[in-house]
C-alpha cells in the first residue's frame, strides 16, 4: 500500500463534529476515483478495500452507511482512531510502540506484562465481537498432562504464570505436564517445517510427539525418568477448545489440543516421588473432593477448566472417572495370600506362627533374637505403628524403610532378606537401600503378651448405662529399627457383652458350649470388625484352640 495513497486518503475521509452530532459521508467510489489520479485504478481500488476492511474491523465506520457504499464515522473518537491508524501507517517515523517493544529476550516481567496486556486486550475484543461468534485462532497449543494418583490423591504442580491470567479464580495449580515445543519433534529437522507443524491446527506430527512432551515435562517438574521411574498410557484426549490465553506474553486466541496420560510408577519412581514432594513445595496433592469443590481447605485452586469442560461441566462424572482410575503405584507384596496370617512373638524362644488352612504352625525357618528385632521393626512400620526410627533411617509408606547401603543396619537387613527368601516371612530389598516386610499388612499380628484389657469397676457396677468403655492397649516395645510407641483404643460396648467377655476370660477351661459360641459370634460381628481394633495388631481377642473358645487376654479392673 503506497504511503502517498494513504496520505491522500486521510484528506478525503469523512468528518464528524467534536460537539453536537453533525457529520457527513463520503462514497467509496469517490475515494477510489481520487486515488486513481495518483495510482493504477486496480491499486486504488485495492487500497480503499484494504483500508475499509481495517477501519471496519476497528468498528469505527457506521455499518448502515457502509452497506450502501458510503464511509461514515460513528463518532468523533472513532474518527480520531481512524486517523491515528492511517497516519501511523503513512508516516515512516510514526509507531505505536517503541522499536524493541516486542523483543522477548532478556526483558523483565514488567515488559512482558505490557506485551501480554496489549495482546490480551486486542484478542479478547476480537474473540468477543466476532460477527459469526467463530473467531479464527492465531495460536495453537498442544499439551500433554499427566495423572499421578496415590492413595486417592492426584499430584498437581504450581504454575509459573499464575499471576498473568488476570483471573484469580482460574487457579494456580495444574496437572504435571505442559505444551509441546520444537525439541519434542526430533524427527523434523527443517526449521520451517518444524515451526509450521507447531503453529498449525490439528497437526498429526505434534500429536504424535506428545508422549515425548510428557517425558520432558515429568522430568522438568517432578524429576521423574521414563522407564526407571514410570510407564504411561493415554487416558483421555480432550476435544479441541478455544480460549484467549497463553503463558507470559504469548497471549492470544488459542486452540488447545490436550492429551492426558495415566502414570504407572515403578518402585524406584514411587520412592523417589515421595521424597521429591517433601522437598519441592510446588508439588501438591489434591484429593478428589478438592477437585470436586474447586479448592483445597487452605485455598489452593486446581487449574483444570479444560477437563471440567470436557465433561460438559458435570463434576459428578469427572469425580467418578477420577475415582475409577487405579493408583499409580501398587504395593504388590511378595506374600499376598488368602486364608493366611502370621503372628510374631516378642521373644525368639517362641516360634513365629503362620496360619494356613485353619490351623497355626511354626515358620519353616527359625530366627534368632536379633533377626526377630529387625522383623518386629519392619512389621511395626508395615502396620503403621508409630515408630521412632534409629538415626539415619527414613520411613516411607507401604512399609518401606530407607537406609544407606553401607550402614551396618542395612547390611543386616540385606542378610535377613537373603536368609528368609524361601519362607513366608519375606523381607524385600531394593537396591540394597530400601527394605520392607513384604506381607499384606492386615495379615501381620503381634504377640498377645504385648496387649492388655482394662475395664472400670464403677462402669461395671452401673446398671443405668447401656454401654461402657473397654480399653485395649498395645504396650510400647523395642525393635532394631527403633522404639514402637504404645497405642490405646477405647471401645464403647454393652454392659452385657463386656460381662460375657469377662465370664469367658475367667473360665478355667472354657468349652465350645452354646453360650460361648454366641459370645464369639457377637465378638466377630462387632468388636473384631472395628477399624480401631484392627489397627492395634492383635490377631483376635477370642480364639479357638483345640476346640475350646478362649478370651486370650486377662481383664484388668481399676
Amino acid at each position: 500500500m503506497p504511503q502517498s495513497s494513504l496520505k491522500t486518503l486521510i484528506t478525503l475521509l469523512p468528518r464528524f463534529a467534536e460537539e453536537e452530532s453533525d457529520f457527513y459521508t463520503v462514497p467509496r467510489e469517490t475515494l477510489i476515483a481520487a486515488l486513481s489520479q495518483h495510482a493504477e485504478p486496480a491499486i486504488a481500488e485495492n487500497t480503499v478495500a484494504l483500508v475499509e476492511n481495517l477501519l471496519d474491523s476497528l468498528a469505527v465506520l457506521n455499518g448502515d452507511y457502509l452497506a450502501n457504499g458510503e464511509w461514515c464515522f460513528v463518532s468523533f473518537p472513532a474518527q480520531l482512531m481512524a486517523v491515528s491508524v492511517l497516519t501511523t501507517l503513512a508516516d515512516k517515523q510514526s509507531r505505536w510502540f517503541a522499536p524493541k517493544f516486542w523483543n522477548t529476550q532478556g526483558i523483565d516481567n514488567a515488559k512482558k506484562d505490557q506485551q501480554r496486556d496489549v495482546l490480551r486486550t486486542m484478542e479478547q475484543a476480537r474473540f468477543q465481537h466476532h460477527a459469526s461468534q467463530q473467531a479464527q485462532p492465531i495460536r495453537y497449543c498442544y499439551v500433554a498432562w499427566s495423572i499421578i494418583k496415590l492413595d486417592g490423591q492426584i499430584l498437581f504442580y504450581q504454575r509459573e504464570d499464575t499471576k498473568k491470567r488476570n483471573d484469580p479464580a482460574a487457579g494456580d495449580y495444574g496437572l504435571i505436564g505442559g505444551r509441546a515445543n520444537q525439541n519434542d519433534l526430533a524427527d523434523v529437522t527443517d526449521t520451517a517445517a518444524l515451526l509450521n507443524h507447531l503453529q498449525a491446527p490439528d497437526s498429526e506430527a505434534v500429536q504424535l510427539a506428545l508422549p515425548t512432551t510428557l517425558k520432558r515435562e515429568l522430568g522438568e517438574e517432578a524429576g521423574l525418568l521414563f522407564d526407571a521411574h514410570y510407564q504411561f498410557q493415554l487416558w483421555r484426549q480432550l476435544q479441541p477448545y478455544q480460549q484467549v490465553q497463553g503463558a507470559a506474553p504469548n497471549h492470544a486466541l488459542t486452540e488447545y489440543y490436550l492429551s492426558i496420560f495415566q502414570i504407572e510408577l515403578t518402585l524406584a519412581g514411587y520412592l523417589f516421588l515421595r521424597q521429591r514432594v517433601k522437598e519441592d513445595e510446588r508439588l501438591v496433592w489434591f484429593s478428589i473432593a478438592d477437585i470436586e469443590n474447586g479448592a483445597t481447605a487452605d485455598g489452593k485452586i486446581p487449574y483444570i477448566k479444560a477437563l471440567y469442560d470436557d465433561f460438559a461441566g458435570d463434576k459428578a462424572a469427572l469425580v467418578a472417572a477420577l475415582s475409577a482410575l487405579p493408583d499409580s503405584f501398587s504395593p504388590a507384596y511378595l506374600v499376598d495370600k488368602t486364608d493366611f496370617a502370621i503372628s510374631l512373638p516378642s521373644d525368639a524362644e517362641q516360634a513365629v506362627l503362620t496360619w494356613k488352612l485353619g490351623k497355626d504352625k511354626p515358620l519353616n525357618q527359625s530366627i534368632n533374637q536379633r533377626q526377630l528385632a529387625l522383623v518386629l521393626g519392619l512389621a511395626a512400620h508395615l502396620r503403621g505403628f508409630e515408630l521412632m526410627p534409629e538415626t539415619g533411617l527414613m520411613l516411607h509408606p507401604h512399609g518401606w524403610v530407607e537406609i544407606e547401603p553401607t550402614d551396618s543396619l542395612a547390611l543386616e537387613l540385606q542378610a535377613l532378606a537373603a536368609y528368609l527368601r524361601e519362607s513366608d516371612l519375606r523381607v524385600e530389598s531394593y537396591l540394597d537401600r530400601w527394605f520392607r516386610l513384604s506381607i499384606t499388612p492386615a495379615t501381620v499380628f503381634f504377640a498377645d503378651s504385648l496387649f492388655w484389657v482394662l475395664v472400670n469397676a464403677d462402669d461395671l457396677a452401673s446398671c443405668t448405662k447401656s454401654k461402657m468403655p473397654l480399653t485395649i492397649e498395645r504396650q510400647g516395645f523395642a525393635t532394631a529399627l527403633g522404639w514402637v510407641s504404645s497405642q490405646v483404643e477405647v471401645f464403647k460396648l454393652t454392659l452385657d457383652f463386656v460381662g460375657d467377655l469377662m465370664k469367658l476370660a475367667n473360665q478355667a477351661k472354657p468349652d465350645a458350649d452354646e453360650q460361648a459360641v454366641k459370645i464369639e459370634d457377637a465378638y466377630k460381628k462387632g468388636l473384631h470388625k472395628k477399624p480401631a481394633f484392627s489397627e492395634l495388631g492383635l490377631r483376635r481377642l477370642i480364639r479357638r484352640e483345640d476346640g475350646e473358645i478362649k478370651v486370650v487376654l486377662a481383664f484388668n479392673i481399676n
